[in-house]
């Protein structure tokens, strides 16, 4: 048995592993997103929240029992990505652009549970500290962009028409990417005991 610390796009927190054997272990793990950050799309500047927490649970298959693995499970997620923008001018909208001031909201609403395939390095159920990395991905199925505006832009005529091809817009330059919540996780596991 061992437990972990990790760090990734599962979120910063930690992990226990259970051995079945020499090449089968139960996995499970828990992270938040501590953080937002900014990023940039048609010009226009946004806020981006990742979800609060991620939880995951699996099964590692060692090949021969050495540190390289196969894994497979669930990962589940408390909320959406959600992004921000406020403008105090003017800004393009779905190709329109409007002179008042205003907020762009939006989330990307995708399902809570999600199956997911990878690859690993490092064995959690050896002796010794050591490190790790996942590297996967997981399936979401189909995403939908919603976008809301506030303030004086949020009555401007054909507003909502523009929010609607803003959102097209964004599924449509991000395409499979959307259905995809990528896994690159790495962390330190420190052994509790050992059948």
């Amino acid at each position: 048995m061992a437990i972990a610390g990790r760090a990734g796009t599962l979120g910063f927190g930690g992990e226990v592993a259970v051995g079945l054997s020499d090449v089968l272990v139960l996995r499970g793990g828990f992270g938040a997103f501590p953080f937002e950050y900014e990023d940039t799309f048609e010009d226009q500047e946004y806020t981006v929240t990742l979800p609060s927490s991620i939880w995951s649970a699996g099964v590692d298959l060692y090949l021969g029992g050495g540190p390289i693995r196969f894994m497979g499970g669930i990962i589940g997620r408390t909320g959406d990505i959600e992004v921000f923008s406020e403008f105090t001018e003017s800004a393009e909208i779905g190709g329109t652009i409007y002179d008042v001031p205003g907020t762009l909201s939006g989330a990307l609403k995708q399902g809570a549970v999600a199956p997911f395939v990878g690859i690993g390095f490092g064995k959690h159920t050896e002796g010794g500290f050591g490190f790790f990395l996942d590297i996967g991905a997981a399936y979401s199925g189909q995403a939908d962009v919603t976008l809301t505006a506030g303030g004086p832009v949020a009555v401007e005529p054909g507003i909502q028409e523009s929010l609607q091809a803003e959102a097209d817009q964004l599924e449509e330059d991000a395409g499979g990417v959307l259905k995809v919540w990528p896994i690159v996780s790495g962390g330190i596991k420190i052994p509790l005991s050992r059948w």
